[in-house]
């Protein structure tokens, strides 16, 4: 595998050569420093460029279009990642060799007309698709709650902090979707595209200088734009006592949530100690929690944490019956906070070996191996040989000093109104 960064000025072009797969993968990256009143309107714009061009006004025509393109496949979506929100466009074809030459051609001018190339007249987008987008981005906002994991975790980081980014509704709102017309749509879609910054990632076997040639052709950005803020959300206030919310809803089982925030982690700590620690603590079927509180004590349906490095947060979070809450709330805590006298070798080398296998999983699959370049792109992560070289480097008292930089933050419980399992 050969990795080449090209820079294009208005973009860096990432090109990752290698003949382990059949197809070629190209996804383009526009970044912007998040706006909590830009979330809805950027949805609203992926859903639509996707779904129509000037060339392809409806779905079945675009849908026949890609089906003669060998059954291409595009798609585009939104995500935050720490101070950011970031636009994904993707875009999976069969490689040329197997199929026609000019396909690598012709499918790169239909990314083009997608992104470039909208179904808008004077300046508008059409009103007829516009009113079915806006209709079915409604019935999602209006039906996260009937997903009680879902809403129980963002209303505990609302809770955390709803000044911060990670406390932002990833589909969007209601009041900032009514505001939405497609003449401002269309003028938000003109700033998108002249002030992100770009990043372009092509996987596959292919002809480098070609490759080069079509992207700097045919997926041309008038951006200068570079990133300046840091992407790390960092928590400048840290309390002395965590903060607790009990709701209830028309749940059957009671949902959990707790946020611990990471403070002051160094840069081996980030990319390397944390993802032990976590894996040892719940990110997995022989975590401390799994066994401690579910297979044990039988306190709680599951249970398991996450880290989410951007936003420096360990995230908790279980399924429980209602009487249970006290019992797994001070179990969670005291395996916190004995994290430090408890740990063994034994358990930091299971979870070495557990995490270097998941490493090497990864780059068996073609989206894997470039969501793995993206991310040590976004997090300056280092690269795949170093990685599992370093990992075998965290030590013991690593993992020690890592826990006491964990704290417990908010415990949210989304109470259910029975004890049955859903």
């Amino acid at each position: 595998m050969k990795y080449t960064c090209v820079d294009l000025k208005y973009a860096k072009l990432h090109l990752i050569k290698t003949k382990k797969f059949r197809s070629i993968n190209i996804k383009i990256l526009l970044k912007d420093e998040i706006k909590k009143e830009d979330i809805t309107k950027r949805n609203f714009l992926t859903d639509y460029l996707v779904l129509t061009t000037k060339k392809y006004k409806t779905r079945k025509e675009l849908a026949l279009k890609t089906q003669e393109l060998y059954s291409l496949y595009i798609s585009a979506y939104n995500s935050r990642i720490g101070n950011y929100l970031i636009t994904r466009f993707n875009m999976s074809l069969l490689n040329p060799k197997y199929t026609e030459d000019k396909m690598l051609n012709e499918s790169i001018d239909l990314l083009h007309e997608i992104i470039f190339k909208p179904n808008a007249k004077n300046e508008e987008f059409d009103n007829n698709l516009f009113r079915m987008i806006k209709n079915d981005i409604k019935a999602e906002i209006e039906t996260f709650k009937e997903n009680p994991k879902m809403y129980a975790n963002v209303r505990m980081l609302e809770t955390m902090d709803k000044e911060k980014p990670f406390s932002y509704h990833s589909f969007g709102y209601l009041e900032d979707l009514e505001k939405i017309t497609p003449k401002n749509l269309y003028t938000y879609y003109k700033d998108f595209l002249t002030k992100s910054s770009v990043d372009i990632y092509v996987i596959g076997d292919f002809l480098e200088e070609e490759m080069i040639n079509l992207i700097k052709e045919k997926l041309n950005f008038k951006t200068l734009k570079k990133a300046k803020k840091d992407i790390y959300i960092k928590h400048e206030e840290i309390s002395k006592k965590e903060k607790k919310i009990i709701e209830t809803e028309k749940f059957s089982q009671s949902k959990l949530a707790i946020g611990c925030k990471l403070i002051n982690l160094d840069d081996f700590e980030r990319k390397y100690v944390i993802n032990l620690y976590n894996m040892i603590l719940g990110g997995g079927f022989n975590s401390k929690f799994m066994q401690e509180i579910r297979e044990k004590n039988s306190l709680a349906y599951y249970i398991n944490s996450s880290v989410s490095k951007a936003d420096n947060i360990l995230l908790i979070q279980s399924g429980i019956s209602y009487e249970n809450f006290n019992p797994v709330l001070k179990s969670i805590k005291q395996i916190i906070k004995n994290m430090p006298k408890t740990v063994t070798e034994l358990e930091l080398e299971q979870v070495k070996i557990e995490y270097l296998s998941i490493l090497d999983e990864t780059y068996e699959n073609l989206d894997s191996i470039v969501e793995n370049y993206i991310a040590s792109d976004l997090l300056n992560l280092d690269d795949y040989e170093l990685r599992k070289e370093m990992i075998k480097k965290v030590s013991l008292d690593d993992i020690k000093k890592v826990s006491k930089k964990v704290v417990l933050d908010t415990v949210y419980l989304l109470k259910g109104d029975n004890n049955g399992k859903d």
